[in-house]
């Protein structure tokens, strides 16, 4: 059981990408807005918003009572660092970014993926390119013969995980989407940092979903889908050393209010990775040496 702890993306820690940031003109306080206009405010906060009134004019979409525009969420640039998976950076054939953190990384995992590839560089000022590893995310779990290698339709994996990345400090590191020539490459969150281990996941752990579509049915019994966003949930099963019950108590706590990747295991085939908040932690000491927890963590959507 790991988890990775993300580092905030901030301007300064966003060198370089490909994907422009233009979705809409920038707000400007000289001009008037009708109902339904959008704009963007980069600066900081990197968001569209909708004018909710006629005659809109020098009202600052940023901080103002929601009265006159509404926040629609990030621009198409930073919808990666928005903690929503389901909302994705789209662009044709292929998405970089370039990032420079302040502290050492050592993993980045990458979640609500579309393309064929994902290719993850580090770079550092003095020793130069430290790492190179290219991710293919088509996913063969599916042929088990060869009526399923010829008839069974491609899969593609929508999350990737690194865990061996070197800890260069202050390195460069620059990761690529790539997809055919043609079609859109897609992601839905981009996390980088730390590996901090909580222990060993043991069998007994669950994974499950939260749907949040409506399913409901008219006066005649005809059923009304309205498909919407779910969310990833797990139960961790965890075995940790008596004597680290503390440290991992201390690490659960800090986490509290931040989203963080929750790792069961390194291998995507069980599907124990999750991008979200965990719900509460039981650590029962129940051996000088050995001792056991579960985890409830809940996926953002």
């Amino acid at each position: 059981m790991q988890i990775i702890r993300p580092v905030t993306v901030t301007n300064a820690v966003l060198s370089s990408t490909t994907v422009p940031e233009n979705d809409y003109a920038e707000w400007n306080s000289a001009s008037t807005y009708a109902v339904g206009n959008r704009v963007i405010v980069t600066g900081t906060v990197h968001k569209i918003f909708e004018s909710l009134t006629a005659g809109n004019i020098n009202q600052n979409p940023v901080g103002g009572d929601g009265t006159k525009w509404l926040t629609l969420g990030a621009t198409n640039r930073w919808k990666a660092f928005d903690q929503k998976i389901a909302d994705q950076v789209v662009q044709a054939n292929s998405i970089n970014y370039v990032f420079i953190p302040n502290s050492n990384v050592t993993s980045i995992a990458f979640f609500n993926l579309a393309g064929t590839s994902v290719n993850v560089t580090v770079t550092d000022p003095t020793a130069g390119e430290v790492y190179n590893s290219t991710i293919s995310l088509i996913d063969n779990e599916n042929v088990i013969d060869w009526f399923t290698y010829f008839f069974d339709p491609a899969v593609q994996q929508d999350t990737a995980t690194l865990f061996d990345m070197p800890p260069y400090f202050g390195a460069e590191i620059s990761v690529t989407i790539s997809t055919a020539a043609g079609e859109d490459a897609k992601v839905g969150q981009i996390v980088f940092g730390a590996l901090t281990s909580l222990g060993v996941t043991t069998y007994g752990t669950s994974i499950s979903i939260e749907d949040f579509s409506r399913k409901e049915t008219d006066a005649f019994g005809n059923f009304i889908v309205v498909q919407r966003a779910f969310s990833q949930l797990a139960d961790f099963d965890v075995q940790f050393e008596t004597t680290d019950a503390r440290r991992i108590q201390r690490t659960l706590s800090e986490l509290r209010a931040t989203p963080a990747v929750y790792v069961g295991s390194i291998d995507p085939a069980y599907g124990t990775t999750l991008y979200g908040f965990y719900r509460r932690f039981d650590l029962t000491l129940e051996t000088p040496s050995l001792s056991f927890g579960s985890i409830e963590v809940e996926g953002l959507t």
